[in-house]
């Protein structure tokens, strides 16, 4: 597809970037501290998300009895590369297998939302790169993957929910998908519902 690179883009900004925006644009730190990190945490999502999403294939193949004999984990994106980060593993030849090697990494970006609803408190951290790191890292990198991937789908890529779609039908995969994209939206609103206004001044600090 010739706008693929254009589609990415796209998704990027409306997954990754606007909810840091919008996190900034809602807190009360200064513009020195939220400029340089908009400009960098997006760099860290770069760095951090086709690993993770990865080495997920990776690890749980070797858990259920198969080898990787090949890894590639960051698509050169300067050279026009979207996607292309894979592993190429072998040994995996029941259907069982397949599936928890193909679904680990959506398994791994539910549990993030369930950790980022328990450490994102205003209590734990209150520095702009802190709490918009944390922010990335546990909610818009997984949310990115419930995004860029049923498009892909969709276009007619075979990665993850082909292969998902042949092992347990187009129903329950959509059913999976969309609960999924609904705990997303919940983690991503209710984080940024919680940081508005933050930090909170001295001479605004609730009474207790």
């Amino acid at each position: 597809m010739a706008n693929k690179p254009i589609l990415i883009t796209f998704e990027i900004l409306l997954v990754v970037v606007a909810p840091l925006l919008l996190l900034y644009l809602r807190g009360t730190w200064p513009l020195q501290k939220t400029i340089p990190c908009l400009v960098s945490i997006p760099v860290l999502w770069y760095l951090t998300y086709a690993p993770i999403h990865e080495l997920s294939h990776a690890a749980t193949t070797h858990a259920v009895g198969g080898r990787v004999i090949e890894m590639k984990l960051i698509p050169r994106f300067w050279l026009g590369e979207f996607g292309r980060a894979r592993i190429t593993p072998v040994g995996i030849t029941e259907d069982w297998q397949q599936a928890i090697m193909t679904a680990s990494p959506y398994i791994v970006d539910v549990v993030s939302f369930l950790v980022a609803l328990l450490v994102l408190r205003r209590s734990l951290t209150t520095g702009a790169f802190a709490v918009g790191f944390l922010f990335m890292f546990l909610c818009l990198r997984p949310a990115f993957d419930f995004v860029c991937e049923p498009q892909a789908f969709l276009a007619g890529n075979k990665g993850d929910l082909y292969h998902i779609d042949a092992l347990i039908g187009s129903r329950m995969m959509w059913l999976l998908l969309l609960l999924s994209m609904g705990f997303a939206f919940f983690t991503i609103v209710k984080i940024l519902k919680r940081f508005a206004g933050h930090p909170l001044r001295p001479n605004t600090l609730p009474v207790v």
